[in-house]
């Protein structure tokens, strides 16, 4: 293959990663935000049919974060500019931070939701677990998203939930539709495709 069939072939291959890496943008660049929106850090998430913000209900008291979501059964907390992109004891630490009454990991799971790679742990508050709360399980997500790290919460639901499947697949799918409607404000798709076809171009040199 000649040079110049080899660079059109590389621009080519170039131009098709920076537009699957930024559809999400340009979906939203096109299309009318028309949905109810809840701000948290510089990222903003779009609030569900049928849910409101805890502000809006004045449960603040109950969430972890003054604009998190609820459905009045279960509570949804958003964090950007989270310090990794899985989970370890860095996210522990945190997580923990966060319980009164402590905090212990039930399982951890690596799937992919949303076309992002999510690192998934559920725990328990062991002093959430008695005769007259019940819901002391939550479940804590991880991932990158638009030049951020994210983490969600959803918390508490009971061990009688934890040990239904049906309740827990709801659970993702809530958050995956969550994951795919967070957006990061300072998020620019143009200067980060770049940099990401810079880093692909000078990988591909350092392989030769």
């Amino acid at each position: 293959m000649r040079r110049q069939d080899k660079l059109r072939s590389l621009l080519l291959i170039l131009l098709i990663l920076f537009l699957a890496a930024n559809i999400n943008g340009i979906n939203s660049f096109l299309s009318v935000q028309t949905d109810r929106t809840v701000d948290f850090g510089h990222s903003i998430a779009v609030v569900p049919q049928a849910w409101n913000t805890t502000e809006e209900l004045n449960l603040t008291n109950q969430s972890k974060t003054p604009h998190a979501i609820t459905n009045e059964y279960v509570y949804i907390d958003h964090w950007d500019d989270w310090p990794e992109d899985h989970i370890t004891s860095v996210s522990d630490g945190k997580f923990a931070s966060m319980e009164d009454g402590g905090f212990e990991v039930l399982r951890m799971e690596n799937k992919t939701m949303s076309g992002v790679p999510v690192s998934k742990e559920y725990f328990t508050n062991p002093s959430r677990d008695n005769n007259v709360t019940w819901s002391h399980v939550g479940v804590n997500y991880v991932f990158p998203k638009e030049d951020t790290n994210y983490a969600i919460q959803v918390h508490y639901f009971t061990s009688h939930d934890y040990n239904n499947t049906t309740f827990l697949k709801e659970v993702d799918d809530r958050i995956e539709d969550d994951m795919s409607n967070i957006h990061n404000n300072q998020y620019n798709g143009f200067f980060s495709g770049i940099r990401d076809i810079f880093n692909f171009i000078t990988g591909s040199f350092n392989q030769k």
